[in-house]
């Protein structure tokens, strides 16, 4: 899959949501179905034990609540869907809740770590498929699987799922989590999706887990800066190719790339710049039932069990309006570098408007690295131009 565009979101969806977004419409909704998972991986933002869950001061929505808030948000404007946990496929009432939004119409995506993915898993999607479903591809042995995400002998079952699911015809995209349990996987991994010609995302910024422990600010199991610049160049060479990460290195040197820590459900197009569409066109409702902007963040949240979806978006839009990043961060000259959003500051610092400083280091570093590279390559000047300006 190297020397292609790998742009997975229709210019479509990017004119939906560039609307959406100036009318406030939820075109876009992530159900956090559970926290419960059966990995234990040691950056995860969410996950809980079921003892945890049951000694929680707020229960896990059920399904006949999520099936209403489905309903409602479909009023509202709700096309795309995203299943998410913990690990979806061990929620006690998955299947029925899924097969129950399919026939609502919405566009689903399903997140899910594929280790639960059998035969009978596959038959059910077959007979009503999802748009995609994502799998996280956390290393590429038994051995790294362990290490990352504590469990044993589960790649080869992960394999099997992958394999199942494209034989069956359901579209499969693979991302990645890297962290230094399992980096020494990066190149089989993405040798992996290369041979499965299947796309592969992976990223090296790890956002604090806030929302599983609120003592996390600032720190989570993760790269230091420069090692999280460095591997995210290294993996962006081994899974684009060398056309597009030599162009990548210099529209680093000119200050400008798309948002690194964030996906295509985060960018709204709205202006022609990158911003996120959470909280004006996109909304996340947690297991306990808290609707959000966004599923790193712990605040603002809205109760979804009171009051009527409507009205839970017009507090939650109001709010999320509401909310002030540093003025330092939207004047900095590297901001279309970083493209520090109001989560990152608030997991990173405890406030939104607070500098990041990780972000600040590693986009240092970033463009340490391009420098030194073009150089080596020749294709930078002395005075800090690239060829094709220097022409």
């Amino acid at each position: 899959m190297k020397d292609v565009d790998r742009n997975i979101e229709p210019q479509l969806t990017k004119i939906l949501f560039s609307k959406a977004s100036g009318a406030r419409i939820p075109l876009s909704g992530t159900f956090e179905l559970s926290p419960v998972c059966n990995f234990s991986c040691r950056m995860c933002y969410v996950r809980k034990s079921m003892k945890e869950v049951q000694e929680h001061n707020r229960k896990m929505l059920t399904k006949d609540q999520w099936i209403e808030i489905a309903k409602q948000a479909r009023k509202e404007g709700m096309l795309y869907l995203l299943l998410t946990g913990g690990e979806p496929f061990l929620w006690p009432d998955f299947w029925e809740l899924y097969e129950a939004l399919n026939r609502m119409g919405f566009v689903i995506t399903i997140n899910t770590n594929g280790s639960l993915i059998d035969e009978t898993a596959v038959r059910r999607l077959t007979e009503m498929p999802p748009t995609r479903i994502n799998i996280t591809l956390y290393g590429a042995s038994d051995e790294t699987y362990e290490s990352m995400c504590q469990v044993k002998g589960v790649f080869s079952k992960v394999d099997e799922a992958i394999h199942r699911l494209r034989s069956a015809g359901i579209v499969v995209k693979l991302n990645g989590s890297l962290t230094p349990q399992n980096v020494g996987d990066l190149k089989a991994c993405a040798e992996y999706a290369e041979q499965h010609n299947l796309i592969y995302e992976t990223n090296t910024y790890m956002f604090p887990p806030l929302r599983r422990d609120s003592g996390s600010i600032g720190v989570n199991q993760r790269f230091t800066p420069e090692e999280a610049a460095r591997y995210n160049a290294e993996s962006y060479r081994l899974l684009y190719g060398d056309k597009f990460y030599w162009k990548r290195m210099e529209a680093i040197v000119k200050g400008a790339i798309p948002p690194p820590g964030l996906d295509e459900g985060c960018i709204d197009p709205l202006d022609g710049k990158v911003r996120c569409r959470a909280g004006k066109a996109s909304f996340w409702i947690t297991w306990d039932g808290w609707m959000t902007p966004c599923g790193m963040m712990p605040e603002p949240k809205i109760d979804i069990t009171k009051g009527t979806f409507r009205e839970n978006w017009e507090s939650l839009t109001k709010v999320s309006g509401e909310l002030k990043v540093s003025g330092v961060c939207e004047k900095c000259p590297n901001q279309k570098l970083c493209h520090s959003c109001a989560a990152m500051a608030l997991t990173e610092t405890g406030s939104t408007e607070k500098i990041p400083t990780y972000l600040c280091e590693m986009v240092k570093e970033m463009k340490k690295y391009a420098v030194r590279e073009l150089s080596a390559k020749n294709i930078i000047s002395k005075g800090g131009k690239t060829e094709n300006e220097n022409a």
